[in-house]
């Protein structure tokens, strides 16, 4: 099987790039090289790009560093007039940065000029626009993002859980659709060693709630600006481009944030990504508002202990007060250095299309190893939405969604609310109202300095053109 679909592979490509599958490989001689990141969009490939050298001749390095720093690294290779690497991993709220720096390729007329084999048309339609800047396609999904909710559903399904829970608080135990529900939930389910869950004793603490609270590269602003959203805020002020972060939906979602600490792991003021998670993925951790790039892990028994031991569930996150509000969305993107040869450029292309085919999704998703999906085709399998229960959730909570930042200050902006939310959370700030007009003032104390066309421009969403008719 696996010969069958390496030989439909290189028919398919070879017919891409030559026009005949009989052509010679068109990429010999180049090599490729990533930077980027051990994040599933990049781990599941790694093992196989061996497929990719076999169909096209090129050699392909893929370099995984920290996440940390990881977009100063590519800053300085899209200075370069001899980059090292030609393709850049990318998350979707660096596009306005690198895309500002002209450091990108726009991919839109290699998208619109092959837009029938990748299908583009099946892609959904947010997972593309969170990879644009003013517009231009500067990078490629590889995984798309939402922000969801993922509970012990062996917990919340347990018929004991569900009398104790109501008994307590006068409602059914279900996945929450508010955060005061989520509160509840994350209270009820806070237990120590020994205590029993699920009519079972627990082996380890169970933490009701697992969130982001760290300042390191702003980690803390990955689950506060979507908890803020949320709550109906957003970043900027529409009239002056300038941050305004500062209203009452944004200190709410602040002082809601802080309210979860006593139902969090001790570490809480550490937690971020991989370490946040982790709680989840073993199992001591009832809940948690998180990226679903993480999702697939939870029903992978060789990567999470939740998958042997418990039952994840997943469901749209939610709101203040059930409110509709549009769902957080983010991509995790394959980009081209625009400094490198047009050759490579091509290969790089080639390389992008091969692992972000629907064929190779499929592949990972039938093999157990899928990653966060953004291909329509794949999400609405039934037979993978069985496999994959958040494969649903994503495909409906983004027919109502909404880009993440992609300013070109980001980086400041992650920084600089990451410190001042973490000294709130952490009782050096004496309220978040504080803390949220300490950061607002110091971003605004840099973005002023540019005229006022210029911070519109840097705030509006430009529609992508590879989605124009």
């Amino acid at each position: 099987m696996r010969s069958i679909r390496t030989l439909a592979y290189a028919t398919a490509l070879c017919i891409a790039t030559s026009g005949s599958a009989m052509a010679e490989k068109p990429f010999e001689g180049v090599e490729l090289k990533m930077l980027g990141i051990g994040d599933t969009s990049v781990t599941r490939l790694a093992p196989i790009v061996g497929e990719f050298e076999a169909l096209t001749g090129a050699k392909v390095q893929i370099d995984m560093l920290p996440y940390p720093g990881l977009v100063d690294k590519i800053i300085i290779e899209a200075s370069s007039d001899s980059p090292s690497y030609q393709l850049l991993w990318v998350d979707s709220p660096w596009v306005g940065m690198l895309g500002e720096a002209g450091a990108l390729v726009d991919l839109t007329d290699f998208a619109k000029r092959d837009a029938a084999e990748i299908k583009l048309d099946d892609i959904i339609p947010i997972q593309l626009q969170e990879n644009t800047w003013q517009g231009q396609l500067l990078a490629f999904p590889a995984s798309g993002m939402t922000w969801l909710n993922q509970y012990r559903a062996d917990l919340f399904e347990n018929t004991e859980e569900q009398a104790a829970f109501k008994a307590k608080y006068g409602y059914d135990l279900a996945a929450p659709t508010t955060w005061d529900q989520y509160r509840d939930i994350a209270e009820f389910f806070t237990r120590k060693r020994g205590a029993n869950a699920g009519g079972k004793p627990l082996e380890n603490d169970l933490y009701g709630v697992s969130q982001s609270y760290s300042r390191v590269q702003g980690a803390i602003t990955h689950d506060y600006f979507p908890f803020m959203r949320s709550f109906g805020g957003d970043y900027w002020d529409p009239a002056t481009g300038l941050c305004a972060m500062t209203g009452e939906p944004h200190i709410k979602a602040a002082e809601y944030m802080k309210s979860l600490i006593p139902f969090n792991p001790p570490d809480y003021l550490g937690l971020m990504w991989d370490i946040q998670s982790g709680y989840m993925e073993r199992g001591e951790a009832a809940q948690a508002a998180y990226w679903s790039v993480r999702s697939v892990r939870l029903t992978n028994p060789a990567e999470a202990k939740l998958a042997e031991i418990g039952k994840a569930g997943f469901a749209a996150n939610p709101t203040d007060g059930g409110k509709a509000e549009p769902t957080y969305t983010g991509a995790l993107s394959f980009a081209i250095n625009a400094k490198v040869s047009d050759k490579e450029k091509e290969a790089a292309w080639a390389f992008i299309k091969w692992s972000t085919s629907e064929e190779l999704m499929r592949r990972f998703a039938n093999e157990g190893n899928g990653v966060s999906q953004f291909r329509k085709a794949i999400l609405s399998d039934p037979g993978l939405q069985q496999k994959y229960p958040y494969y649903k959730v994503l495909l409906d909570s983004q027919m109502n969604a909404k880009r993440r930042i992609f300013h070109p200050f980001y980086q400041d902006v992650e920084e600089t609310f990451g410190v001042e939310l973490n000294k709130f959370m952490a009782g050096e700030t004496a309220t978040a109202e504080e803390a949220l007009t300490t950061a607002c003032n110091a971003v605004n104390s840099r973005l002023k300095m540019f005229p006022k066309e210029t911070l519109l421009r840097w705030i509006d969403d430009v529609p992508a053109k590879v989605l124009a008719d």
